[in-house]
């Protein structure tokens, strides 16, 4: 543009007419250069513009990312030393006389509650009892007989556990960070995973007596559920009666949460197997193949024992 001004001035470029009126018309020709430069000024507007937005909606999605990423570590981080909140409390736990701290104590009141529950048989469920109670066909007499054991259950363990405040208050609250602060996008499952490896079976069995015992725990009992805490109990040893406690008046059926063990062979091998043992291994079968096989492990022994592992030979070759 500027070397056709300079040209123009110079008179290098012809023009038309002695006067302005004729030179005007004659630069009114020029018209569509006008136009498409001005366009392309314009286009170049729109695409700077263009640019300037998908840098600005970037630096958007990068700080939302950043905030996420910073989110989480608040999380991680505060979950973090409630973990190690929880095990300093735990590790300050003992007795009244001090004699028993920490895991031991809590496996020491566990022993002492089971015990005196089995010194009164209130543990004990018949089996016709049991079966019509997992067919829903209770009759009034198992009702009774349930009832008492719920009852003198209930006493037992209100009576015998040692209840430690200080230490169920910290983990509800190590619980409530972990299911009720976790930001949106986290998945909070890898979490749940963490803390409930960190807790040892002596542990979940303490809080899953403390959550059964007492009537004022309903928020560990929610949060027991929630953080997946209920799964690594339905793997600690229980007995019977608590499980019919726990879903008969807190609604919660833990042997529900207990996977069957998978074992490494299908069903129809399993099957078959059973059949082929049972046909081809009866009792008189079976005992002449142990016979047989004690018979061959002991020429073994012999063989073994002779020069050069040779079967021939006689009493100077044993020597």
């Amino acid at each position: 543009m500027g070397l056709i001004f300079y040209l123009f001035y110079q008179g290098e470029i012809p023009t038309k007419g002695s006067d302005f009126t004729e030179k005007g018309q004659f630069g009114d020709s020029f018209g569509v250069l006008n136009s498409l430069f001005t366009g392309l000024g314009f286009g170049g507007l729109i695409v700077t513009l263009i640019l300037q937005q998908k840098q600005i909606a970037y630096q958007e999605a990068e700080a939302k990312k950043q905030r996420k990423i910073d989110s989480r570590l608040h999380y991680e981080d505060i979950l973090y030393r409630l973990l190690d909140i929880y095990t300093s409390t735990l590790n300050d736990v003992s007795t009244k006389k001090g004699d028993l701290r920490g895991r031991t104590m809590l496996r020491v009141s566990i022993d002492k509650a089971i015990e005196s529950i089995k010194k009164e048989k209130m543990h004990l469920i018949p089996l016709r009892t049991q079966q019509r109670y997992d067919s829903k066909k209770l009759t009034a007499d198992d009702e009774e007989l349930l009832d008492y054991l719920y009852f003198r259950n209930f006493k037992i363990l209100s009576t015998e556990l040692d209840r430690q405040g200080r230490l169920v208050d910290t983990l509800k609250v190590l619980l409530r960070h972990l299911v009720c602060e976790a930001p949106e996008h986290t998945l909070i499952k890898p979490y749940c995973d963490l803390i409930c490896a960190q807790l040892t079976s002596i542990e979940v069995s303490y809080f899953f007596l403390i959550s059964l015992a007492f009537k004022d725990e309903d928020e560990l009992r929610d949060l027991f559920a929630k953080s997946k805490l209920i799964e690594k109990g339905a793997y600690i040893s229980r007995l019977r009666v608590h499980d019919y406690m726990y879903e008969q008046f807190w609604g919660i059926n833990i042997r529900q949460h207990k996977e069957p063990q998978l074992l490494p062979m299908s069903d129809a091998r399993i099957s078959n197997a059973v059949r082929a043992y049972q046909r081809k291994f009866s009792s008189s079968a079976m005992e002449t193949v142990f016979n047989t096989d004690h018979k061959a492990d002991e020429d073994a022994i012999v063989v073994a024992l002779r020069p050069n592992g040779s079967a021939e030979g006689g009493a100077h070759g044993e020597a």
